[in-house]
């Protein structure tokens, strides 16, 4: 076999222009929660984070003699408070300190950039767990905010057809070299705001006593975010799903559209399995906890190229069965390293929006989510369809949701019980976390909650209920032999309760 030769020079050009497009300048940044309700009065938010950063060393010390460096703030807020974004002087009180407290006794003149942004929530505290409200805030040198100024972003958010976004750009998938970046959706907030979306850039004036006054601000539309340094650290996926099926191959469809499916050498209608396996899951939950209500759950497959199936063992990936003596949240715990790999060789998750019934060439189509970018409304449907169209003969397609030849695999989230929600793993550890919140009709009340409030240092998360999108793009040709790059990865994850830890 001939040996690999890398091309250096097309090695540094592919991620220098990752690092041209979110920064290049070296990123130092701190994280912080605040976890609360609308109980709890401004006054008392700002005395609580100030006496908890109190009791920190100054850790943005290395900042404050850099008369080359600006100081940069992201502050998210769950939807409860976005208002509290647009309140000069809450903002005011809450950059001066974080920024006091964390540059030591000497304070800066200099002017701090911040982003503002409502998401549907903050990152759950448990794995199985709801989300949580309050505030979200990265803070460091203004160089994790790329652009931040660029007019090219700039936009009313009132009468948008979309949301606006965020992007992170964070360390690669595991077994991959290539960064990864994550699109998060922010909240619609017509009803607290007065707009579509909320996202803006502002500036603010440092006195010599330390206070600070707004300068300027600008609506914008999308935001890249660099929250930390590439490393060699991997971003981890926490995707729990319940597997309902094993693999089974495609023998029909295009497009987002599959027919048929086969399933133990049978070849059958996509849905017919389905059909039989939910009202099973529905019976095994109400005889195991006696508090469930069967009603709508959502259903998820794994779209996998057949080279998968080579790679990745299933053979002991546990699925759903009625009188299986573990839980589900137990099964969807063990299946979470399988389905990490999943996706880091480059497999898409796909809702499945609607299917069944029918007879003739109809009987049993399964309609996929064909959204795998987050792009303008239908454009990117449309674009899919036609290359899946060009490609129905092609052996070898590129970018087709549903190729016959290929598998899917079924899942749905797993059912847990309170005990099991309570003992699920923490989520609120020095990390960076984007997480996908449930999308119900009951939004969060952070009224009903207590008074208490949790300041979490080291910690960022944020939750979108729209879900997140993962892009990894094709590098160029390394190689001097017949090694052919990784395929580009472009894919939605709206899995309630998925998660990506940055680091």
């Amino acid at each position: 076999m001939r040996p690999c030769i890398f091309n250096r020079r097309l090695l540094t050009n592919y991620y220098g222009l990752h690092l041209r497009r979110f920064g290049s300048q070296s990123i130092v940044t701190e994280k912080i929660s605040v976890i609360l309700s609308t109980k709890a009065p401004k006054r008392r938010v700002l005395e609580e984070l100030n006496q908890q950063l109190a009791t920190l060393p100054g850790k943005l010390t290395s900042l404050r003699d850099r008369k080359d460096l600006r100081y940069g703030a992201a502050v998210f807020a769950s939807r409860d408070f976005a208002t509290w974004l647009q309140d000069e002087s809450f903002m005011s009180g809450l950059l001066e300190t974080l920024f006091k407290s964390n540059l030591g006794d000497k304070i800066s003149t200099q002017d701090v950039d911040v982003l503002s942004a409502v998401t549907d929530g903050l990152t759950q505290s448990r794995l199985f767990g709801g989300p949580q409200t309050g505030l979200s805030i990265l803070y460091g040198s203004a160089s994790f905010l790329p652009d931040l100024w660029n007019p090219e972003d700039f936009g009313s958010n009132v009468n948008q057809d979309r949301e606006s976004s965020v992007s992170f750009l964070s360390n690669p998938l595991a077994g991959d070299t290539r960064p990864l970046e994550i699109t998060l959706p922010l909240a619609n907030t017509i009803f607290q705001t007065g707009r579509r979306s909320t996202l803006f850039a502002s500036k603010w004036k440092r006195s010599h006593n330390g206070s600070m006054t707004l300068a300027t601000m600008e609506e914008k539309r999308t935001q890249r975010i660099r929250p930390h340094d590439l490393s060699a650290d991997h971003t981890r996926p926490l995707l729990p799903l319940l597997p309902l099926t094993p693999p089974r191959k495609i023998v029909a469809g295009l497009g987002n559209i599959v027919r048929q499916v086969e399933v133990d050498g049978s070849v059958t209608p996509a849905s017919k399995e389905l059909e039989s396996l939910i009202p099973k899951v529905f019976d095994a939950r109400s005889k195991r906890d006696g508090l469930y209500s069967p009603g709508p759950i959502g259903v998820w497959c794994w779209v996998l190229p057949p080279h998968v199936l080579g790679t990745q063992d299933f053979l002991d990936l546990g699925i759903f069965q009625a009188e299986l003596s573990q839980s589900e949240a137990e099964v969807s715990l063990e299946a979470m390293g399988v389905f990490s790999k999943l996706i880091s060789s480059g497999c898409r998750l796909h809702k499945i929006l609607s299917g069944g019934g029918g007879w003739g060439l109809k009987q049993g189509l399964l309609s996929l989510d064909p959204e795998t970018t987050y792009s303008l409304p239908d454009e990117g449907d449309v674009e899919m369809f036609i290359k899946a169209f060009q490609e129905r003969h092609n052996p070898n397609p590129s970018e087709g949701l549903v190729t016959p030849g290929s598998y899917l695999m079924f899942c749905t989230e797993p059912h847990c019980t309170e005990k099991e929600i309570g003992s699920s793993p923490r989520m609120t550890t020095s990390t960076t976390a984007i997480s996908v919140a449930p999308d119900t009709d009951q939004e969060l009340d952070s009224a009903t909650m207590s008074e208490e409030i949790e300041v979490i240092d080291g910690h960022f998360g944020v939750a979108s209920k729209a879900g997140f999108f993962l892009k990894v793009a094709a590098p160029p040709q390394l190689t001097d032999g017949p090694t052919k790059p990784p395929r580009a990865l472009t894919t939605k994850v709206d899995l309630p309760r998925a998660s990506l830890l940055l680091g």
